[in-house]
């Protein structure tokens, strides 16, 4: 045997030794070292037992959350594993919430409606990675997430330089309402209206803030335009009178006619077709009908007549409309926002068909079945967590071949001349009053508490981007580019930089950001 693989020779007979033999000598000294361990460790446990409660193989006193369970390790352990999400779903899933948007698959849908996130990822993190317990009564098992829990995923390090711009200010988009409107204008209004100059007075005679202060209330016609718009003594333009049983558009020679009008509510009331019982619920001493005219007075907010009249127009273009027959205005709405037009779809033919029930002609019967149907496939299509939705159906693509372009034009200005008292406002465009978005969400991703902030700040002092200090009070035109409804008047980070940092106001993940979805996109997910 070489010297490289031996280690000497072993007794009188001098046999060479191979290098990784053990003397019994020096294994006898590891078994008896490894002996008085584990004599020692069993000593201390036997000590801890009794006289130290077993604090050495407790984990630690649970959350309030969980103090139940203080005896009954069994219910969330599993020997030799540790605690699974499927464990805490047992307990926190139980809305009979078939796609499990309450569970820990709920991260990937956190403000997002597409149900196909809604279903668990490879190597997801489970709850316990987050929230940690045994660490007493009083952890909060939210609050006490930590950044480096978020970090383990995300490669963003704190509030810093290392975060990325908010989206919307990154990537400069839009923020339309789909209004005519001047923020600058109507706090003139208002602020010479209640004899103030403190602009925050006007920004709070629209915005009303939740009930727990954090956003605000969507802004509608009700509680926010309607003390000066549409007022009693509003009334239509001087409109013609479309001859009954003469259509918009009729065939003439290799072409087509047009002829445009309106029609009266007592046409209405003779035809009572699908989704007009609004006519029986409309008084006739609010139409003036005088030699083939017609003049409506007291025109309120979605007036019924003036929304029928344009989806008549509407028809004569598109007249293979589909869905967005159903709308009450345009499909425009944001990528994750198109179950609005699926729930008005729904809510117009579940109207229709109610109001065509009891009658028997057969016309109505053969309504009410197709009525019916639609309305099944729309919510099962709704209802199918594995179905995208998206705002195509809606869409008018189709129009009638045979118009020109210079009859298109002519119906586009009777639609304005119909719809002549809500462009003031609103825009309309293919004989449809574009959609308006009274809620518009900027920060997807996160949440803000304003009522955290105005104890400090003003409105003003953080949405800079419409340049009131300079134009209130002027009596010049303002430019639309510096004041209109598609600006997005929001402050980017480096606002918020300003005051949360790493030794002011705080600056972790979870001040701003959450983890699972808010009710709101719960009740959107659940079908």
């Amino acid at each position: 045997m070489t010297e490289e693989r031996s280690r000497g020779s072993f007794g009188d007979a001098g046999l060479p030794t191979a290098a990784r033999y053990v003397y019994p000598r020096s294994r006898n000294r590891v078994v008896w070292l490894g002996v008085g361990l584990g004599a020692l460790a069993w000593i201390i446990l036997a000590l801890n037992l009794g006289f130290g409660a077993g604090s050495l193989v407790a984990n630690g006193t649970l959350s309030s959350a969980h103090a139940v369970l203080d005896t009954r390790c069994v219910e969330c352990h599993t020997p030799f594993e540790g605690v699974g999400a499927p464990t805490c779903s047992a307990c926190h899933e139980r809305f009979d919430d078939p796609i499990g948007a309450y569970t820990f698959n709920a991260h990937y849908v956190y403000a997002s409606r597409d149900r196909t996130r809604a279903f668990g990822r490879e190597n997801e993190t489970t709850c316990a990675a987050c929230h940690q317990e045994h660490r007493g009564r009083q952890a909060d098992l939210l609050a006490t997430v930590s950044d480096a829990a978020c970090a383990s995923c995300h490669a963003i390090d704190g509030f810093g330089d290392d975060h990325p711009e908010f989206a919307f200010a990154a990537e400069a988009i839009p923020d339309d309402a789909g209004l005519s409107f001047s923020h600058i204008r109507h706090v003139d209004l208002v602020l010479d209206d209640r004899d103030s100059e403190n602009v925050e007075v006007a920004c709070l005679a629209c915005h009303e803030p939740t009930a727990d202060a954090r956003a605000f209330q969507p802004i509608r016609f009700d509680n926010a335009c309607g003390d000066c718009h549409l007022t009693s003594g509003d009334e239509s333009a001087e409109l013609p009178v479309q001859p009954r049983r003469r259509p918009v558009v009729r065939a003439a020679g290799d072409g087509v006619v047009l002829t445009l009008g309106v029609e009266t509510l007592e046409t209405v009331r003779l035809r009572m077709g699908p989704g007009e019982q609004w006519a029986d619920r409309m008084s006739a001493a609010h139409f003036d009908v005088d030699d083939g005219l017609v003049v409506k007075t007291g025109i309120v907010h979605a007036d019924p007549w003036v929304l029928h009249n344009l989806r008549r127009l509407r028809r004569a273009i598109y007249p293979s409309g589909g869905l967005a027959d159903l709308l009450v205005a345009s499909a425009d709405v944001a990528p994750s926002d198109e179950q609005e037009l699926y729930d008005e779809a729904l809510t117009t033919l579940r109207t229709y068909a109610d109001g065509l029930r009891g009658r028997d002609e057969d016309w109505v019967q053969t309504a009410l079945f197709e009525f019916d149907q639609m309305a099944g496939a729309l919510e099962r299509r709704v209802s199918d967590p594995n179905t995208t939705l998206n705002d195509t159906r809606f869409r008018l693509n189709a129009r009638d071949p045979r118009l020109t372009d210079a009859q298109l034009e002519e119906i586009d200005r009777f639609a304005a001349e119909v719809a002549q008292p809500c462009i003031a406002c609103h825009t309309v465009e293919r004989a449809t009053i574009r959609r308006v978005r009274q809620q518009q969400q900027v920060l997807r991703k996160a949440r803000f508490d304003h009522g955290a902030h105005v104890i400090q700040r003003g409105c003003l002092d953080c949405h800079t981007r419409i340049p009131f200090s300079d134009h209130l009070g002027a009596d010049e035109t303002i430019d639309p580019m510096l004041d209109n409804a598609a600006i997005q008047n929001i402050p980017a980070i480096a606002t918020c930089r300003q005051c949360h940092l790493p030794d002011a106001a705080a600056d972790r993940c979870i001040t701003c950001h959450e983890f699972h979805p808010d009710r709101d996109v719960h009740s959107r997910l659940l079908p």
